[in-house]
């Protein structure tokens, strides 16, 4: 069974240890008597300053009214991800002439009629941005009966200084009537591009699965012949996919180290940071487990890829729900690392970083007040797709996987 499927079925099997079998063991594999890897300095590239925005202030509950119509909700109906014109006010602020669509795939889609995720593209019609931005994301939390799991997965992501959205809490309206409390998130495009990076015109793919809904199937994503085509170009200059195509070539070439073939193609450090990341949060429908919701940001700077986070509304998860394992991943890199003895001992440096890095006292206190900020509203959400009892369980459930989470990362990596 493909490791998409589990996703889509999430199976809960009796738990296990993540650590109790774990075996290192390294293929052989041919190398070149000069291993030439050498990747720069990843802190040598200065980063913009961020701009605070209110629509991103997350001690507030922000208000968002979207207004379309019956004519455009029924063309949403026959078809989803189409945009219809529409109009939204956002804390007091009107604006018309923008474009709405659905979003969501297996798992998050819901149809207009139920608890949709929506995206918002404020100049889809008009020339016109909101905050300086050209689009919002509005998600759910349909999988997610907690609300926690999105803001707390991107805030280790910011204590770790890698680039990812920023995000908030709403509750959304459409044509007057209550649609409950949504996350607010980011949407990677030129904007996040400019906020992050001194050398934003780089290439920015979309990693996320591809979806058939008229023949309900699905494929990957990733730096393999069989899926690398289907990375689709979000910003920057088409090339045919031959940055992409670089990589892959660079995965399967054995006759040197992983450093040697893809130091000078992805950033290192950036990878080992974001994986570290996605095994601290939990993130089974990341990038290294699932092969899905990521981008890759082809950087000018230097040349070299990073891999941008998305979609954490399936983090905060034990391994054993999907089936999966850290020992075992998925992803295209990761394999590639695990089965190099020096990459992976690399990997077990940015661990050790993450554990002195992220202050998970820091991060719980972000969760206590997103809890009080949001209770209300999460209890009165006449969408929830769980029951009202199950909210604050939930939540003290999540609170209780960060608490814990450096120590059974300790454990797996046997860093004692």
């Amino acid at each position: 069974m493909s490791p998409l499927i589990l996703v889509l079925l999430a199976c809960r099997p009796e738990p296990h240890s993540e650590s109790a079998d774990f075996t290192w063991t390294n293929p052989e594999i041919p190398t070149t008597p000069e291993d030439t890897g050498s990747p720069p300095d990843p802190d040598s590239e200065p980063r913009p300053e961020l701009e605070v925005l209110p629509i991103f202030d997350d001690s507030v509950l922000h208000q968002i009214e979207i207004t379309l119509g019956d004519a455009a909700k029924d063309a949403l109906r026959s078809a989803p991800y189409d945009w219809v014109e529409g109009g939204v006010t956002i804390d007091g602020e009107p604006l018309s002439a923008v474009g709405v669509r659905l979003r969501g795939k297996l798992g998050s889609f819901r149809p207009i009629d139920e608890k949709p995720k929506f995206k918002i593209d404020f100049n889809r019609y008009a020339d016109q941005r909101f905050q300086g931005l050209e689009s919002l994301s509005l998600n759910n939390e349909v999988v997610d009966c907690s609300y926690l799991r999105e803001p707390a997965g991107y805030a280790v992501y910011a204590a770790m200084g890698l680039p990812s959205p920023r995000v908030s809490y709403t509750t959304v309206t459409l044509d007057g009537e209550p649609y409950g409390l949504y996350v607010v998130v980011e949407v990677p495009d030129d904007n996040f591009l400019r906020d992050r990076y001194m050398e934003p015109e780089g290439r920015l793919y979309d990693g996320k699965y591809l979806y058939y809904g008229d023949r309900e199937t699905a494929e990957l994503v990733d730096f393999l012949p069989q899926y690398e085509d289907n990375f689709q170009l979000e910003e920057g200059e088409e090339i045919d996919l031959e940055d992409v195509h670089a990589v892959t070539t660079a995965i399967l070439d054995y006759r040197g180290s992983f450093r040697s073939r893809l130091g000078p193609l992805i950033d290192l450090p950036s990878f080992h940071r974001n994986l570290a990341v996605e095994q601290w949060i939990g993130h089974l429908d990341g990038y290294a487990l699932n092969e899905n919701n990521y981008r890759v940001y082809f950087n000018p700077w230097d040349g070299r890829a990073e891999i941008i986070p998305w979609d954490l509304d399936y983090s905060f998860l034990p391994t054993w729900q999907w089936q999966m394992s850290w020992k075992r991943p998925n992803g295209a890199l990761a394999v590639g690392c695990w089965e190099d003895a020096d990459c992976f001992n690399d990997h077990r440096d940015y661990v050790n970083e993450i554990l002195e890095t992220v202050d998970v006292d820091q991060i719980l206190s972000k969760m206590d007040a997103w809890s009080s900020l949001i209770e209300a509203a999460a209890l009165a959400d006449p969408r929830r797709a769980c029951a009202t009892t199950a909210v604050l369980p939930e939540q003290e459930a999540l609170k209780a996987f960060v608490a814990t989470r450096p120590g059974d990362l300790e454990q797996f990596w046997e860093r004692n």
